[in-house]
């Protein structure tokens, strides 16, 4: 099985080379009742079982307030009042479709509605991350079939607490982290976050092929600089 990176659009350089209008609208939810408590604790880590649908966001960017709605896609960041963290804003249509393939637990979807251009559309928040490294996803990876380099060096590791032993370790003295050669995971999945080991998101081929048959807007797809395979698959 394949893996790629994915990330959402924010800037759209065809756009910006023409002179037009390029920075891509975030959600903002400004105008959600105790929307400030909730998504402080959602981009905390916190996984909310009972919440209200988080009535309403808008989009909006560093630009005027005429450009703000230039473009709708079924991923966006966030701005303003907003979870943070690791969470995307996404359409319905993307969550229903998150929905038929496999993704990495510890993760929550939260309903909202998005007004845009006079129409409250169902939009929802995803959670996948939280700050401080809450909800990573670091008991997918077998860390003693990974491997990881320390200035070209094969470094032996066969845990997470012994990668962040040792990359500390080797942070304290040269100034950056070690470097990924190769990611085992213990079971195939179609979505899952690298925090804390980078800051990547990957897919599955059989999810990026999916998104891109569906036409869904605002997907940043690209290829690792290191190698993703399955354990099984060894």
């Amino acid at each position: 099985m394949k893996f790629y990176k994915i990330n959402d659009e924010s800037l759209d350089l065809q756009q910006k080379s023409k002179g037009l209008v390029a920075d891509v609208p975030s959600a903002n939810g400004e105008f959600v009742s105790n929307g400030k408590e909730y998504f402080e604790k959602i981009g905390n880590g916190e996984i909310l079982n009972s919440t209200p649908v988080f009535d309403f966001f808008h989009l909006q960017s560093f630009g005027p307030k005429e450009e703000w709605e230039w473009r709708l896609q079924d991923v966006h960041g966030g701005m303003g009042v907003y979870p943070g963290g690791g969470c995307w804003y996404i359409s319905d249509d993307f969550k229903l479709l998150l929905e038929n393939f496999k993704i990495a637990k510890l993760c929550q979807f939260y309903e909202t509605k998005l007004l845009y251009k006079t129409n409250k559309l169902k939009y929802w928040i995803f959670q996948f991350a939280g700050r401080y490294g809450k909800l990573n996803k670091m008991d997918y990876i077998n860390f003693s079939k990974s491997t990881f380099l320390a200035d070209g060096k094969v470094i032996e590791i066969y845990s997470y607490e012994e990668y962040l032993e040792k990359n500390e370790e080797f942070y304290d003295k040269e100034k950056k982290d070690l470097e990924i050669k190769r990611v085992v995971l213990n079971e195939n999945i179609d979505f899952t976050t690298l925090y804390t080991i980078c800051e990547d998101k990957i897919v599955s081929e059989k999810l990026k092929e999916a998104i891109e048959k569906m036409q869904l807007k605002g997907f940043i797809f690209s290829e690792l600089d290191y190698e993703v395979v399955v354990n099984d698959e060894i």
